[in-house]
């Protein structure tokens, strides 16, 4: 099974790939800054984490918003059944 890249991962990659000036001109820093940062040297000042994040690819959404959407993917965002006041999909009730 493939593990799912965390966030400390899509930074340093992107940090230190081709796409590096991107990335460092998204958040305002410049290379003195990466390398701190990267060497654990320097933080994020909160109003350029969403940035950075963004600039990575990532979007942050709150654990109840995941579990609602895992909640639906379960159901069937598209149950005919349940849209025709059938019930729910592949949830046979005996007569």
């Amino acid at each position: 099974m493939k593990r799912p890249m965390r966030i400390e991962q899509a930074l340093r990659r992107a940090l230190t790939g081709p796409g590096r000036q991107s990335v460092q001109k998204h958040v305002g820093w410049d290379d003195s800054q990466v390398s701190r940062f990267l060497n654990g040297g320097q933080g994020v000042v909160i109003d350029k984490l969403d940035s950075l994040v963004a600039a990575v690819g990532f979007v942050l959404v709150t654990g109840k918003y995941l579990d609602a959407m895992s909640t639906l993917g379960e159901v069937g965002m598209h149950c005919e059944c349940a849209r025709q006041g059938q019930g729910e999909c592949a949830r046979v009730m005996s007569p």
